[in-house]
């Protein structure tokens, strides 16, 4: 017998790592999470490494650029409003000039370099409530956390530090594991496409809801969790979450 926890509210992919994601109405679960999601990366050309956020100083537009899949493949919006195609011959030159420093458009590596504990990534509507009642600006935007699931629940307080080792039945196909809470660093406080930066964005985390991700680690700031995929299954805004 299923308890419900709350009901999807909105769903995100990023088909390119570290940039601004793609809102979807519904969307397939794969065994390598949603489909679509991180499908490509920016990779340095020296090292074959992903470019991520965590690098501001080298990277600090990629946060404002925003990848969205279409029939062709992967389109990018630039910070200027120009847009890029995946399938583009200069994309990569066009992709280096936003960025300033010299980067390829390419598939992302295998999952393990790319999803940080499992590839689905939740968080919900409580913890977001809690943090934006901490945050002086009286803001805690989801797109800060770049989630792949935001989860009504009602309430405020981190809900999902209970999910860890459960299993989410999502709709009436998809099963999840949570198998971690979401560690944060500091790519919250950055700029992310119009919201602005907001330092607060982690010390309010790491003040409120430290603990360990998983058992045997240190304690960290958690916002989420991660989770990985049982069954794969389509799923939707409005649909139930279980457990």
């Amino acid at each position: 017998m299923y308890t419900q926890l709350g009901t999807v509210t909105a769903l995100w992919r990023y088909p390119v790592k570290a940039m601004l994601g793609q809102r979807l109405r519904a969307a397939d679960l794969t065994a390598h999470g949603m489909a679509g999601d991180r499908r490509l990366a920016l990779l340095d050309p020296a090292s074959g490494r992903p470019v991520t956020a965590v690098q501001p100083r080298l990277y600090q537009t990629v946060l404002r650029c925003a990848a969205a899949m279409d029939e062709r493949g992967v389109g990018v919006r630039l910070p200027d409003g120009t847009t890029v195609h995946s399938t583009d011959t200069d994309a990569d030159t066009a992709l280096s000039a936003c960025v300033g420093r010299p980067v390829t458009l390419a598939p992302a590596p295998v999952p393990a370099s790319v999803f940080e504990g499992a590839p689905v990534h939740l968080i919900s509507t409580a913890t977001l409530k809690r943090l934006a009642a901490e945050n002086p600006r009286g803001l805690a935007e989801p797109e800060r956390y770049r989630p792949n699931l935001l989860v009504d629940t009602g309430g405020d307080g981190f809900v999902e530090n209970d999910w860890i080792g459960r299993e989410l039945r999502v709709g009436d196909e998809a099963v999840l594991r949570v198998v971690a809470g979401a560690p944060r660093c500091a790519i919250p406080t950055m700029v992310h496409g119009s919201l602005p930066r907001d330092p607060e964005a982690l010390r309010i985390v790491r003040r409120t809801n430290s603990m360990p991700a998983q058992p045997g680690r240190e304690p960290e700031p958690i916002a989420g969790v991660y989770a990985e995929v049982v069954r794969v299954g389509r799923i939707a805004e409005g649909d139930a979450v279980r457990a």
